[in-house]
């Protein structure tokens, strides 16, 4: 059994406060990747909050893979 999911996403803003950035991510409907997940039109809702150094490995309208793997802890 698969025990893993991985989405598309894409980067869709990226918003500065005072010692944070916060990173938004919509799914990627381009190539049909996320038809391995989605029943119909993907949802998803995925933000980060961020040192600001760290927001900048992150560019705006590029894609990423997000995989979701069960931890066995037992």
């Amino acid at each position: 059994m698969n025990t893993h999911i991985t989405a598309k996403v894409v980067c869709t803003s990226k918003t500065l406060y005072s010692h944070q950035t916060t990173v938004k991510f919509t799914p990627d409907y381009a190539d049909g990747r996320n038809k391995e997940w989605a029943a119909a039109t993907p949802t998803l809702d995925f933000t980060l909050g961020l040192r600001p150094d760290v927001a900048e490995r992150f560019e705006l309208s590029a894609a990423y893979l997000v995989t979701f793997e069960k931890e066995d802890t037992h």
